[in-house]
């Protein structure tokens, strides 16, 4: 099930107080946890890929009249559509091939028909290029991928079915019918109004840096709070009422809806990093964020859950008691 956690109590907020707690059972000073940010997206112009601008004569222009192809290509001579967004770019290249492809049907002239299927040679060639810059350049998956505004609530308006839906259909494009038309822009807007990747690669390196700051102060605390003789003592018995109230049943049920969506987005992730069309530079951000970022937050719960077993362990305190 989905926890059900208000907007107002984050696991930024659980994690602070869990800090605070135990410092005031311990009579110490509160640890001042550590703020954490996303590294920056890759810059822009180290991801786009260069695709060479096709020309065209005057004479071979006038030629195409018969053709849809004819608006388009003028289209793509005015002003407006030599500033095309990546997604306008891709669905305006998508229309192009489709319309060469009527085109060569249309056309009787052998001389004109050789230089369409030249075009239409050159066209899909460039797509997978398209589609890179598509995926790697937008503004949209910038966002999704690298925005420090948000984290995860382990609720529905964390946005998992439609990010899921967003980066398979986007993922899937390349490889299907080039007829991208509205879907395309509709499929963006879900990432830019759900940015989940960031959000949850955002939580995980919060809940792994404080909480290996929290172990490692919990270590300097262990002469107050160890048992001799199995006997355990009464700052522990508050000790564990917090870790109770707020790590088992708060800050844990938050990491395991982490956890959840890591492996549900895992399968697109592994897609994106293992593409041929896709820059390395895009694939390590990628790969630092979703698999090394998972795997140092997973290490931080282990180390953490860890010191208190071997506490409880030795302090005769059962899994029942907690």
């Amino acid at each position: 099930m989905l926890l059900a956690c208000s907007k107002a109590d984050t696991i930024d907020d659980h994690l602070n107080e869990y800090a605070k707690r135990m410092a005031n059972i311990l009579e110490s000073e509160p640890q001042q946890l550590l703020q954490v940010s996303l590294p920056p997206y890759p810059k822009i112009t180290s991801l786009q890929q260069n695709i060479p601008t096709t020309t065209i004569k005057l004479t071979d222009f006038y030629g195409l009249k018969h053709c849809e192809l004819y608006s388009l290509v003028a289209q793509r001579n005015t002003v407006l559509g030599r500033i095309h967004l990546p997604s306008t770019r891709y669905i305006y290249e998508a229309e192009l091939i489709n319309a060469l492809q009527a085109c060569l049907i249309a056309t009787t002239d052998p001389q004109l028909h050789s230089k369409l299927t030249d075009w239409l040679t050159l066209k899909e060639k460039q797509r997978p290029k398209v589609w890179a810059n598509l995926i790697q350049t937008s503004h949209e998956i910038k966002h999704s991928f690298s925005t420090n505004t948000g984290l995860i609530y382990g609720a529905p308006s964390d946005g998992l079915n439609e990010t899921k839906t967003a980066l398979n259909y986007l993922i899937k494009l390349l490889a299907n019918n080039p007829n991208p038309n509205i879907k395309l822009e509709s499929q963006l807007k879900q990432l830019l109004d759900n940015p989940l990747p960031a959000r949850m690669w955002f939580t995980q390196l919060l809940i792994g840096e404080q909480l290996n700051q929290l172990t490692n102060w919990l270590k300097n605390q262990a002469p107050q709070i160890q048992c001799y003789s199995g006997k355990r003592n009464e700052k522990l018995d508050y000790l564990t009422n917090v870790f109770r109230l707020f790590f088992i049943d708060k800050i844990q049920p938050i990491a395991g809806q982490l956890n959840y969506y890591h492996y549900q987005l895992t399968p697109m992730f592994e897609e994106l990093i293992n593409h041929p069309h896709l820059s390395q530079t895009f694939k390590e951000y990628i790969h630092t964020q979703h698999t090394l970022g998972f795997e140092e937050y997973s290490n931080a719960m282990t180390e953490h859950l860890r010191f208190w077993q071997e506490l409880f362990k030795n302090c005769n305190i059962s899994p029942q008691q907690i």
